[in-house]
């Protein structure tokens, strides 16, 4: 009798050969070429998001910069 993990074993053989044969059919194939469009699309738009933070983020330590410099020399110690 098949422990636990021979079985887990054995599934994912099958749901790899499934894929292969899924991926080689046509249907298959457009379907994997929009998913995998779709995701470089996500990507580019996580990352001009991510550049869009980096900059807010550098203009409010910029001007954090600048009320620090402008502070009178007294108060330079919370700088």
């Amino acid at each position: 009798m098949f422990n636990t993990k021979a079985w887990i074993f054995a599934a994912g053989v099958l749901a790899g050969a499934g894929a292969v044969c899924f991926v080689k059919s046509g249907a298959g194939r457009k379907t994997a070429v929009a998913l995998t469009r779709k995701g470089l699309e996500l990507r580019e738009c996580v990352a001009k998001n991510l550049e869009l933070a980096r900059e807010a983020a550098d203009d409010i330590a910029a001007e954090a910069r600048q009320a620090c410099e402008k502070s009178e020399p007294l108060d330079r110690t919370s700088c």
